[in-house]
């Protein structure tokens, strides 16, 4: 039986306000932009008394205040507290600024960081029309914006019941696999930035693999590590798969949040999956087309059986002929290969309409990216050691030349490593399908003292369907 689904929305945005003893700036403005004292204790943060954000600071807990006011007197339940998911938060956010580096123009007004979040909501059309609706009510009586530091973030989940480890891999394996597509629906400088890293580029799988080769793993190889990985326990698995799409220690550099499921998920304070990747924005209809998409993301992805799942997955990443690096070469790339999947073959919308969602896939047709990485946006990592030994590379690097056919080693190289992966792909089929590792046959000689891609223990696999 399916579970519900749940879902809540943070809101990111600056709001303009007039400092005390200042003119309105545009004298025909009638939201609120003047925030009268309330006699609430001042709002000052140590570190901002003698910095730029001093008033952002001073008057934060007065807009606070207001928004909460508005919210409240028009019937939505109001939260008590920052943590309290039963009704709406109103926070401050410093990690929000205007102007930028970028965008200057002020119109005048200082300008304060807020953060609105909604309710944990049960995915209903009424709750979909109740973010319209608040959307609606604080653009009628505030001036907003949404910049480059600007977010919106999306937290689905099962009430305080948790996604099944089984699951989770699933997700993850999906997400990687089509990340590219997702992107697309975003503009670029959402693409990978600081609060919101890709998993192909940072993730710690991909950085460990680029410190190992010098080079993106394939999603191929990638999804085949993720839905092989078992430990002993599920919570031992869980946090493995956590490490594996995390950016670092913190699923919240990432753009899709593992963190409330990293353990039995039940045991968390938000058992959720978070999607952060998206821009900030206002617009009740985008946003809620976007937390369909998502719900109607994760239902196919739970509801799908496992071998036309994979199938599915192994299938279409196989037919990926490059990725995007951001190196300044991908221009070149495409000329020679031709575009990338998600911007040619199968692309977002492809994978909307395969999955049953026709709705986002007609709203979304004409709102698709294709990005060309700046320089500098993303850094691969330079190889700094394997834990495989090539004798071959060494020679080369100590110039030796013991082999007169260095070439023809490096293709060996990397056909054993792609023969690594296709027997991790085998297993989760339960074929005994294998090839020779002996160094003294085919294969140039190596030494290795690794499991970077060794079988995973098979212990605990007749859990993973539980939660």
């Amino acid at each position: 039986m399916n579970k519900p689904f749940t879902f809540g929305v943070e809101l990111e945005m600056m709001v303009a306000f007039v400092v005390e003893g200042q003119k309105k700036p545009d004298l025909k403005e009638t939201r609120t932009v003047v925030f009268a004292s309330r006699n609430e204790p001042m709002d000052l943060e140590i570190e901002s008394r003698y910095a730029s954000e001093f008033y952002p600071a001073f008057y934060k807990s007065r807009i606070i205040a207001e928004f909460k006011r508005i919210i409240g007197e028009a019937g939505f339940p109001v939260a008590s507290t920052e943590t309290d998911t039963s009704g709406w938060a109103v926070v401050g956010d410093t990690s929000l600024n205007h102007p930028t580096d970028t965008e200057m123009e002020t119109e005048g007004y200082s300008w304060c960081g807020i953060e609105i979040k909604t309710p944990a909501l049960s995915f209903t059309p009424q709750s979909l029309q109740a973010v319209k609706d608040v959307c609606a009510l604080i653009l009628k009586h505030f001036k907003t914006l949404q910049n480059s530091t600007t977010g919106l973030h999306v937290h689905i989940g099962h009430g305080k019941s948790c996604f099944s480890t089984h699951d989770v891999t699933k997700i993850m394996a999906f997400v990687y696999a089509f990340e590219p597509q997702l992107s697309s629906l975003h503009p670029i400088h959402r693409y990978s930035h600081t609060y919101g890293y890709t998993l192909r580029h940072t993730s710690n799988f991909s950085e460990g693999f680029q410190r190992r080769y010098g080079e993106l793993p394939s999603a191929f190889m990638a999804i085949t590590k993720i839905l092989t990985t078992i430990k002993p326990t599920m919570s031992a698995t869980r946090g493995e798969l956590a490490y594996l799409v995390n950016s670092g220690a913190c699923g919240k550099n990432g753009n899709y949040n593992f963190n409330g499921l990293e353990d039995l998920g039940v045991h968390a304070e938000v058992p959720t999956i978070e999607f952060r990747q998206h821009e900030g924005t206002m617009d009740g209809e985008l946003i809620v087309q976007w937390v369909q998409l998502l719900v109607g993301m994760l239902k196919f992805i739970e509801n799908e059986e496992y071998a036309s799942f994979t199938g599915f997955l192994f299938e279409t990443v196989g037919k990926e002929k490059w990725q995007k690096v951001g190196d300044g070469k991908d221009a070149e790339r495409e000329a020679s290969m031709g575009p990338t999947l998600a911007d040619g073959e199968f692309t977002v919308i492809d994978l909307l309409r395969y999955i049953g969602l026709n709705e986002q896939a007609d709203y979304y047709k004409d709102k698709v990216y294709k990005h060309d990485i700046p320089p500098g946006m993303i850094t691969l990592l330079k190889k700094i050691s394997s834990d495989i030994g090539w004798d071959y590379q060494k020679e080369l690097g100590e110039g030796v030349g013991m082999r007169t056919e260095p070439e023809t080693d490096d293709q060996l190289r990397k056909l054993f490593e792609d023969f690594q992966v296709a027997r991790l792909a085998a297993k989760m089929a339960d074929d005994d399908w294998t090839f020779a590792e002996d160094p003294r046959a085919l294969w140039p000689v190596f030494t290795t003292d690794s499991d970077f891609l060794k079988d995973s223990d098979k212990s605990g696999a007749s859990d993973m369907n539980q939660c």
